[in-house]
C-alpha cells in the first residue's frame, strides 16, 4: 500500500513539474515569437536590398505597361511616361498646374489576355497622396474594366497599401483561361506614378490592344474634372463618356487650376480631337463677370483658329448643394460665360453650351462636400453631357 501511494505521489510530482515547464516554455517562445516579428518589421532582407539576388517570382507573369497599349495621353512625343502635359510646357503653365499635371487622371492601360486566371498589378506611386474627401483607391489606386458583350463593365480595383510608394495587389481573380478579355485599367486620379507592370499566370498571351482610329474627347477644367471626388479611377464622369461612345479621353482637369487660360487653346489645340469639353468656370469665383467674359472669349477663340472644325463645348459650372438657408444664391459667372457664347455663335459654328442647373440635380445628394461630385454627382454629370455629345456626332 506504501509502495502505491509512494508511487502515486512521485508521478503527480513529475507531472506538475512538467506542466510548469511547458508553461515556461510556452512563455518563452510567445516572447521570441513577437521579437522576431518585431525584427522582421524593421529589417530589410538583403533580396530587398540587393534586387539582383533577389528571385523571380516564377507564377506570375509580369508586362511593363508600356509594352501595352496606353491612352489618355494627347502627346506622342517630348512627355514623361503616364503625365499630362508636354515638357516644352514646363515654363508655360504655372508651377501648380504643372505639379497636378503629373497627376495620371484619366490614363489608362489597354490589353488583350488569354490563358490567366487572374490580373495583377504593382505600381511605383510618385507620392502617396491622402485627400480626406476621397477614397485611397481613387487617389492612388487602379480601376480594372472588361469588355463584355461589345461594352465596358467594371470587374475589380487595385486597392492601394495606406503606406510607400511600391504598390502590388490582386486586381481581379475568376478569369477562364481557354477565354480572351479585352482589358482597361485607369490609374491613379490624384497621385502619379513612375511604373506600372501587369501580372498574368505563366504561359498567358497578352498584347497591347490595337490603338484606337477615333479621335480623342479632350476636357480641359476643374478638379470635378480632374475626378474629385469619385470612389474609382473610371468613375470620373469623363471616363464614363468615354466608355460610352468607346472613345480615347484626354482629361485635363487641373484641380483650382483651370481658369481658361488663352494660352491653353494652343496647348489643347496640339491634340487633333473629336470634340473640346471646356469646365473651368467653377474655378473662376475669383474674376470679375467682365473677365470671365473676356477669358472665354479669348480661349475658345485661339482655339478655334487652331481648330477651325472641331466642336466646342462650353460648360457651366453646377449648383452647390448646401441648403439655402439665407435665400438663393447669386452666381454671376453663369450670365458672363453665357455672354461669351451669345457673342461666339455669331461669328463661328460647332459651339454648344450645357447650362449648370443639370449637372448635379436639385436633391442635394450627389456631393461629398456640397462642391464636389460622388460617384453619384459623376452620373449626373454624364447623363447632362451624354446627349450634348450624341447630337454632335463627333465620336465616330
Amino acid at each position: 500500500m506504501r509502495t502505491l501511494l509512494l508511487t502515486f505521489f512521485l508521478f503527480t510530482n513529475f507531472i506538475l513539474m512538467a506542466q510548469k515547464q511547458e508553461i515556461a516554455f510556452c512563455k518563452t517562445d510567445h516572447l521570441s515569437e513577437n521579437k522576431t516579428v518585431t525584427a522582421k518589421a524593421n529589417t530589410k532582407s538583403l533580396e530587398s536590398v540587393d534586387k539582383e539576388m533577389a528571385k523571380a517570382d516564377e507564377t506570375i507573369l509580369w508586362v511593363d505597361a508600356k509594352k501595352l497599349t496606353i491612352e489618355g495621353v494627347g502627346w506622342k512625343e517630348g512627355i514623361a511616361d503616364y503625365t499630362r502635359i508636354p515638357d516644352k510646357f514646363q515654363t508655360v503653365v504655372t508651377s501648380k498646374l504643372w505639379s497636378l499635371s503629373r497627376n495620371s487622371s484619366g490614363i489608362s492601360v489597354h490589353f488583350t489576355v488569354k490563358g490567366t486566371a487572374f490580373v495583377k498589378a504593382r505600381w511605383t506611386l510618385k507620392e502617396n497622396n491622402y485627400m480626406a474627401h476621397m477614397t485611397p483607391q481613387a487617389v492612388n489606386g487602379l480601376d480594372l474594366y472588361v469588355k463584355m458583350n461589345g461594352k465596358w463593365v467594371w470587374a475589380g480595383i487595385g486597392k492601394p497599401s495606406k503606406e510607400g510608394l511600391q504598390q502590388e495587389t490582386t486586381v481581379k481573380e475568376g478569369f477562364l483561361p481557354a477565354k480572351t478579355y479585352e482589358c482597361m485599367v485607369y490609374l491613379p486620379l490624384y497621385s502619379g506614378i513612375s511604373a506600372i507592370e501587369m501580372g498574368f499566370s505563366p504561359g498567358t498571351t497578352v498584347t497591347g490592344t490595337t490603338p484606337s482610329v477615333k479621335k480623342p474627347m479632350v476636357f480641359y477644367g476643374t478638379s470635378i474634372l480632374h475626378g474629385c471626388s469619385a470612389s474609382r479611377a473610371g468613375m470620373a464622369f469623363s471616363s464614363m463618356l468615354g466608355r460610352r461612345f468607346d472613345t480615347p479621353v484626354v482629361n485635363l482637369g487641373f484641380s483650382g487650376n483651370g481658369v481658361m487660360e488663352e494660352y491653353f487653346g494652343d496647348i489643347i489645340s496640339e491634340i487633333d480631337a473629336s470634340v473640346y469639353i471646356i469646365d473651368c468656370l467653377p474655378n473662376m469665383s475669383r474674376f470679375s463677370s467682365d473677365e470671365i467674359t473676356a477669358r472665354t472669349l479669348a480661349l475658345v477663340q485661339k482655339l478655334r483658329s487652331r481648330r477651325p472644325a472641331t466642336p466646342i463645348v462650353l460648360v457651366e459650372d453646377r449648383n452647390y448643394a448646401y441648403p439655402e438657408l439665407a435665400g438663393p444664391a447669386v452666381n454671376n459667372r453663369r450670365p458672363a460665360m453665357k455672354a461669351a457664347y451669345n457673342a461666339l455663335i455669331t461669328e463661328t459654328k460647332d459651339i454648344y453650351y450645357v447650362e449648370g442647373d443639370q449637372l448635379l440635380g436639385e436633391d442635394t445628394e450627389a456631393t461629398v462636400d456640397g462642391s464636389h461630385p460622388s460617384d453619384l454627382g459623376m452620373y449626373r454629370y454624364f447623363v447632362a453631357l451624354e446627349p450634348v455629345i450624341s447630337s454632335i456626332n463627333c465620336c465616330k
